[in-house]
């Protein structure tokens, strides 16, 4: 009898050594959408050199991978066209299945508050078109959803928490409104799953996004800002939490809707851009994805409670704008769409979500996907003639300036006092509007669209907005 309890008890030992579980990060699950038509990676943990047999559906290849001394294991698997339901199966003496899995294009949405706002809105702060957008998500099985839980820390994590959600009416009123409506967009066009990872957090500078040799590189003494910071708003703590956990998960691309926080330090804002861009690029292992992000929307800054340094000033929205435009120069495969037209003086999270997403999604097809026939951005500042008490400004843009019939509001010019006066404006060419004001009859500098409130009516054909620019670089808010 002893005999065979030892033998028993031997066999389940043995069973215990020889059956490990595979275990996976949270961002690998059921309804995960995988890029598709590259090689992704595939990562997790065993035992240590333990040997992972790896078996992908689209295609039945099969790739063995063993285990380093930690127990960590990675593999390079190629995927094919967009299509699915697929599954995936691990084996490392114990089975794992992943089911309900499709080959598409996967992006990245990040960014504070207005990024964040779910599409059910927040308290008091509506979403537009949010209840028919909920209603129809059943209708998207192919759109699913990750949203990494919002979780600070002072060291890079290598997991997130979070699940793979197909697209229902409970899991689109949870997500992000801007990243709900961009992902619809495409899969109407393109008619191929569309995986959204939604990591962002309310309140945030940039460079808490960003890792914390990428904003010491900017700003050396950018650490001594977090002893005033709350916690999930120091240096670095959400790439460390939020984006560090997700780089290996492979992607199309990123779009960014953020400024906001940054506010009265607008002067180091384009360089952070460019450098957080660089870092995430470098981390994903693919310097050409795109980036396209969103112009923070006017709106009242001298509330006292959003005052930067409880000092008011008239310009700081456009200040941070004029650094997001520069930014384009500096992040190559890049984008930024225009709200000049839809913000709101009182509400710092505007309802038309259903246009920024919208406006995005017109960058991605245009710019990533190749279909041409509509415009990409709106009209941008080209070159300013003064001549006597006019000025002519003309814009770059795919399409003509409308509308010609009205006059055009937005547009102040200041002489050599450097006093602005609101001016009188029309179109008098395909890309050309004409300025002046009695008030100045010999203007030096020419604003449009510049301060934080401003009521603007110059678009493009297509309907998007002309940037707000600025000829001078007067340091005087008058």
């Amino acid at each position: 009898m002893k005999i065979i309890l030892f033998l028993i008890f031997a066999f389940a030992l043995g069973c215990i050594e020889t059956s490990a579980k595979v275990k996976l990060p949270n961002i690998l699950g059921n309804h995960m959408v995988l890029q598709q038509n590259t090689i992704i990676n595939l990562w997790g943990s065993t035992d240590p050199g333990r040997k992972v047999r790896i078996t992908t559906s689209w295609n039945n290849a099969v790739y063995t991978v063993k285990a380093n001394t930690e127990g960590d294991w990675h593999a390079e698997v190629r995927t094919t066209v967009a299509g699915g339901p697929y599954h995936i199966i691990f084996d490392d003496g114990d089975r794992l299945r992943l089911d309900n899995i499709l080959l598409g294009d996967v992006w990245v949405c990040s960014g504070q508050s207005n990024m964040q706002m779910p599409l059910k809105g927040f308290p008091a702060q509506p979403v537009y078109r949010s209840t028919e957008t909920i209603l129809e998500a059943c209708r998207y099985p192919k759109l699913r959803l990750f949203t990494v839980e919002r979780t600070p820390s002072d060291v890079p994590q290598t997991d997130c928490k979070g699940q793979w959600q197909t697209s229902s009416m409970s899991s689109a009123a949870d997500f992000s409104a801007v990243g709900y409506f961009f992902a619809k967009n495409l899969s109407d066009v393109l008619d191929i799953p569309i995986g959204m990872i939604e990591s962002d957090w309310g309140g945030t500078r940039i460079e808490t996004w960003m890792p914390r040799s990428s904003a010491l590189k900017i700003d050396k003494n950018i650490l001594a800002t977090d002893s005033t910071a709350v916690y999930f708003d120091k240096t670095s703590v959400l790439y460390n939490g939020m984006i560090a956990p997700i780089t290996r998960f492979t992607a199309k691309g990123f779009i960014w809707y953020q400024g906001e926080s940054n506010k009265g330090h607008h002067d180091k804002y384009a360089a952070n851009m460019a450098e957080m861009v660089s870092s995430w690029r470098q981390l994903w292992g693919n310097d050409r994805m795109p980036f396209y992000y969103v112009q923070i929307a006017p709106f009242d800054y001298d509330i006292p409670e959003h005052q930067f340094e409880n000092h008011t000033n008239p310009i700081l929205c456009p200040l941070v704008v004029e650094a997001q435009l520069q930014a384009l120069q500096l992040i190559p495969y890049s984008g930024m769409v225009g709200t000049s037209d839809i913000g709101d003086s009182c509400i710092i999270h505007p309802p038309r979500k259903d246009l920024v997403g919208q406006r995005l999604a017109l960058l991605a097809l245009a710019r990533t996907y190749g279909i041409g026939g509509h415009d990409a951005c709106g009209p941008m500042f080209d070159t300013a003639r003064f001549e006597k008490n006019t000025v002519y400004v003309r814009f770059r843009s795919e399409s003509e300036l409308t509308p010609l019939a009205q006059s055009i509001r937005g547009f102040e010019v200041a002489g050599a006092d450097r006093i602005f006066y609101p001016a009188e404006a029309s179109i008098c060419g395909a890309y050309e509007v004409k300025v002046f004001s009695s008030k100045v009859p010999a203007p030096q500098a020419v604003r449009y669209g510049f301060r934080n409130v401003i009521q603007v009516n110059l678009y493009n054909t297509m309907g998007l907005p002309a940037y707000p620019f600025r000829t001078d670089r007067w340091n005087d808010f008058k």
